[in-house]
């Protein structure tokens, strides 16, 4: 009964430092295009429980196209996004099963992918 105990004990602490280390992998800033124009594409919370704010340094004239991917590549949605301010966005995704997605942003001729991580 206590190696089993143990067992347990040691899988849940490895899935934590797992999840963690994976957290703090998606977190950060992204750059874009080319030196003279580039744009800078933050996102945050990561990770997410159903809310996440997508920033850019820049004002976007029109609304970014994303696209949402699971992890072996089958698109799952495309998302419109909801403008907060002249460069900050919001997505709902509190209807996704937790679990590991990518993120692809399209903002006019540039595009970016990023892992992101929804929790319960």
């Amino acid at each position: 009964m206590k190696r089993i105990i143990y067992t347990l004990l040691l899988v849940s602490i490895i899935s934590l430092q797992i999840n963690t280390a994976f957290a703090q992998a998606d977190a950060g800033e992204q750059r874009i295009g080319s030196n003279q124009k580039e744009t800078a594409i933050s996102l945050y919370p990561l990770p997410t429980n159903g809310t996440l704010h997508i920033s850019f340094n820049k004002t976007m004239a029109d609304v970014p196209s994303v696209v949402i991917y699971d992890m072996i590549g089958n698109m799952i949605e495309n998302i419109s996004l909801e403008r907060e301010a002249t460069g900050a966005f919001t997505i709902n995704l509190s209807g996704k099963r937790p679990g590991f997605y990518f993120i692809k942003v399209q903002a006019g001729e540039e595009s970016f992918s990023r892992r992101i991580t929804v929790t319960p």
